[in-house]
């Protein structure tokens, strides 16, 4: 059952040896998820706008 656990975007999951740690991607593929993902999230202006509470800022 080695690399049975699945990744981001059903790839398979790397060893910790080799996972970029502090990164919010692994490789292009999952960049070009991210960059999907973000483009479709609304501001937190629009959130407001339809009266839902968007993210605390984080200090």
């Amino acid at each position: 059952m080695e690399n049975a656990i699945c990744g981001q975007a059903g790839s398979k999951s790397k060893p910790l040896v080799y996972a970029e740690n502090g990164t919010m991607v692994q490789d292009y593929q999952d960049m070009k998820r991210l960059g999907h993902d973000m483009k479709h999230m609304k501001t937190n202006t629009q959130l407001l706008e339809e009266g839902l509470i968007p993210d605390p800022v984080q200090d």
